[in-house]
């Protein structure tokens, strides 16, 4: 299973465990998601950076879901009517330069 397909995998059990919409919700959802996917790092390894990944760029300062450093991969969970703005897309584009962002929507 390729990195990508296990992060939208987790996002998958989060929603179908989960349910719902709004801002709980989509909280609930990303720490269900987070929680899944450091099981199976611990498990199994993993380069994903998944704890609190707190970043106060150039740009601005955030919260990032998961990142792969190793592989300079952002992925950004979006449950629900949840998307990207333009400005957390260049929020994150320029604190992370050379990073590609994966949207994880299930």
């Amino acid at each position: 299973m390729s990195e990508l397909q296990l992060v939208t995998k987790a996002a998958q059990k989060a929603e179908a465990a989960i349910g719902g919409s709004g801002g709980v919700a989509g909280t609930l959802k990303h720490t269900y998601a987070k929680n899944l996917l450091s099981r199976y790092q611990s498990m199994y390894g993993g380069n994903l950076s998944l704890g609190s990944n707190y970043f106060n760029g150039p740009a601005g300062r955030g919260f990032l879901d998961a990142v792969n450093h190793s592989t300079k991969m952002i992925y950004d969970f979006k449950f629900g009517n949840a998307f990207m703005s333009n400005s957390q897309f260049l929020k994150y584009s320029n604190s992370f330069p050379g990073y590609g962002i994966q949207i994880i929507k299930p």
